[in-house]
């Protein structure tokens, strides 16, 4: 819908609600004031005005007071609905969302993408994303595979993917990464690529599975100092599990993540 209908639309809708509240504040001046209160006795409603019995046959003047206390209450939500709107029509009759790109310098012009992704193109185009998948030496004979039959290099990354399959949260898994080391370009792998369901944000998950192998957690740790010299800082968009010989993955954990920063 272009700015020109959606402004036409809201005016519209101004008009509605101008003629409603010019209607409740003319009706209003011709009703009785009271305070109302309603009860209910046996199944039968009672009705009480100001703290006196109100019998039923009155029930006219109870109808106008009870009106009364209605608009008493629509009033000031129709004035402050018509507030906003009018605000949002003074926003497209100004063009301000227009101004924003306009404004900027024809360089910057050719460099800006004007039209925003929704979440769901956004998780779609990155589920779409293709990549070499990570290559099996010949001698691994290891064979775990996730729900949807994807290889994994272990038992614990199986149960994380197939966590992240059951939450439905888009990910990659061995998705190249480049890094800057030093002025020299690498690149690396990490275990998985994974997007927030809720804003679409990309986090880098490792696990680290041999966390008490001293030459494993060497390699590791400087995995984990190149990443934060990238930019991918711990607990902002790098999510890390671990386990060790005698402490395996906890799935509770996986879920606590998933949980917390993807869904």
């Amino acid at each position: 819908m272009g700015g020109n209908t959606i402004n036409k639309e809201i005016g519209l809708e101004v008009k509605r609600l101008e003629n409603e509240l010019n209607n409740a504040k003319r009706e209003i001046s011709l009703l009785p004031k009271g305070k109302l209160r309603c009860t209910s006795s046996n199944g039968s409603d009672q009705y009480f005005i100001d703290g006196t019995y109100i019998s039923k046959k009155k029930l006219e003047l109870i109808q106008k007071v009870a009106q009364r206390e209605y608009y008493e209450k629509l009033i000031p939500v129709l004035e402050e609905n018509l507030l906003k709107l009018k605000a949002v029509e003074s926003m497209y009759e100004n063009h301000t969302l227009e101004k924003c790109f306009e404004d900027l310098c024809r360089g910057r012009k050719k460099l800006v993408n004007t039209e925003i992704e929704s979440l769901d193109t956004k998780i779609r185009k990155f589920m779409k994303e293709k990549y070499e998948p990570g290559i099996f030496s010949d001698d691994d004979r290891t064979e775990f595979y996730t729900i949807p039959g994807e290889r994994v290099r272990s038992k614990s990354e199986m149960i994380i993917a197939d966590e992240l399959y059951r939450y439905h949260i888009p990910y990659h898994y061995e998705m190249p990464l480049e890094l800057n080391n030093w002025g020299k370009i690498v690149t690396c792998r990490p275990d998985f690529t994974v997007m927030s369901r809720s804003e679409g944000k990309k986090y880098i998950y490792e696990h680290f599975g041999m966390m008490d192998n001293p030459d494993y957690a060497e390699k590791n740790m400087k995995k984990l100092d190149l990443y934060e010299k990238n930019g991918y800082i711990l607990g902002k968009n790098l999510i890390i599990t671990h386990e060790t010989s005698k402490s395996p993955l906890i799935i509770g954990v996986i879920d606590t993540y998933i949980e917390h920063y993807f869904l």
